[in-house]
């Protein structure tokens, strides 16, 4: 599959899907990873997760940053995103901070939000915005009213 590697600068372990290999799963993993082949599956609670120009991923990304320079198809959620220039996305992104490089593809919704966004779920904010409809009825109750007198007025 990949081994576990140690980077000498950060003395943190980063776990590797090789060029020559495809993987097909889940990764929940707390340290980092690269991905220089393929890989089927969603990667989850990872601390960095970086799709190298030869990696592939068919998946859901859930970490605190993504660099793709590779292909992916899926969705991202993290606190920082970069999509690089030979990068190719087709999905959505969530994210307090992103960062496209010109020449990279995408084809993805993305969603940037601020920090206390980030831990609300969808229903939370929906639940949160301002309802409308009540003041537009009672507009339009008005203009009725209006429209009734000024016909009753036209009528005498």
């Amino acid at each position: 599959m990949g081994f576990l590697s140690k980077d000498d600068k950060t003395g943190e372990y980063v776990s590797v899907i090789s060029e020559q290999c495809q993987f097909q799963g889940t990764l929940d993993l707390q340290g980092s990873l690269r991905i220089d082949g393929a890989l089927e599956g969603n990667v989850d609670n990872a601390k960095y997760v970086t799709i190298s120009k030869s990696g592939t991923v068919k998946g859901d990304i859930t970490a605190q940053g993504v660099v793709v320079i590779g292909k992916m198809t899926g969705d991202i959620v993290a606190d920082s995103v970069e999509i690089l220039a030979d990068a190719k996305i087709t999905g959505n992104i969530r994210s307090k901070s992103i960062l496209i490089e010109g020449g990279a593809k995408v084809s993805a919704t993305i969603q940037v939000v601020g920090e206390e966004e980030a831990s609300l779920d969808e229903e939370e904010i929906a639940a949160d915005e301002p309802q409308n409809k009540p003041a537009k009825t009672e507009k339009i109750e008005k203009q009725e009213k209006h429209e009734k007198k000024d016909n009753k007025k036209g009528d005498k």
